[in-house]
């Protein structure tokens, strides 16, 4: 993984992607908007549950807030089809299953608004 970038990938409900299509993820409480994050990779980007972040690649932004979860450091999860706009359309995987995964980058929305404010 490039320094400074996450793998992200996307939460269907246990692969059946109309399971969870409720505003709330009636396995893990997440929002819709909520990004999974490890509690190591928050502390790093000196977030914290809640936070207001923006995830970006060459293929869109993603707006959302840090959820501290049980995931793994250097990953993310967001919810399907919400963070879609990150994940390459028509990627399979070696085996024919859609790649529903994408590198992003982290920027707090307070850096981005303080950034935007001083220019």
């Amino acid at each position: 993984m490039p320094e400074g970038r996450f793998l992200l990938s996307t939460r269907r409900g246990k692969q059946f992607n109309s399971m969870v299509f409720d505003s709330t993820d009636a396995l893990t409480g997440a929002q819709r908007d909520d990004i999974l994050m490890a509690l190591e990779d928050a502390e790093r980007l000196g977030l914290q549950a809640g936070d207001a972040i923006l995830l970006r690649n060459d293929r869109g932004e993603f707006r959302g807030r840090v959820r501290i979860d049980r995931i793994k450091p250097g990953c993310l999860q967001g919810h399907w089809p919400e963070v879609n706009v990150l994940v390459p359309a028509g990627c399979l995987d070696p085996s024919g299953v859609p790649d529903y995964n994408a590198v992003v980058e982290v920027v707090p929305v307070a850096q981005v608004t303080a950034r935007l404010s001083s220019d």
